[in-house]
């Protein structure tokens, strides 16, 4: 079993699924978890999406983050136009094409000239992956999300550069079940 807890679509989704495994209560809390976020959800998406609506996205990280992360892009109105593992196995590359276009450029174990290669030829709005390519990115003025530290490179103010979304597993509790933050500077 696989979930997806990246963006509100594949949330909701997830939360169903797992809903789906237990009896009605446990399928209507689920509902209710889901209706209590979405107001939040829907002003968010409302919030960026204007600005973010059609703009590409590169990504390449490692785990599952290569095709997880897509329908969060997706959700904020991105178009997905490259993405990559750092290391994967088989299966990966099938799960990807689930949540990918055709077309989408997909690249495995890169080395740094080869993925610079790859973003200067595919000339995304977004590049997104680690901090050991962050610089090389910014210095082609090219906007960049660090993906392996979420909070490492978001505005302390959370001003209007910053989309951070946050879902708490109970109303006493403080600690996040879910964190997302894609920081952008569109163009």
């Amino acid at each position: 079993m696989e979930y997806n807890f990246f963006g509100p679509t594949k949330i909701a989704e997830s939360l169903r699924e797992i809903a789906s495994k237990f009896d009605e209560t446990i399928q209507a809390n689920a509902e209710k978890v889901i209706a209590k976020y979405q107001p939040t959800m829907d002003a968010v998406v409302a919030k960026y999406r204007p600005r973010l609506e059609g703009k590409t996205v590169a990504i390449m990280v490692g785990g599952l983050r290569p095709r997880h992360v897509v329908p969060a892009f997706q959700d904020l109105g991105m178009k997905m136009i490259g993405t990559g593992y750092e290391f994967a196995h088989n299966d990966d590359y099938k799960r990807t094409t689930h949540y990918i276009e055709n077309g989408t450029i997909v690249y495995d174990d890169v080395t740094a000239y080869e993925f610079e290669e790859f973003i200067k030829a595919l000339k995304p709005d977004l590049v997104a992956s680690g901090v050991k390519e962050k610089y090389v990115f910014q210095k082609m003025g090219l906007p960049f999300r660090q993906m392996h530290s979420w909070d490492y490179s978001e505005p302390s103010d959370h001003s209007s550069t910053s989309y951070n979304a946050r879902f708490f597993s109970g109303e006493r509790k403080k600690q996040p079940i879910f964190s997302l933050n894609a920081s952008c500077r569109v163009m």
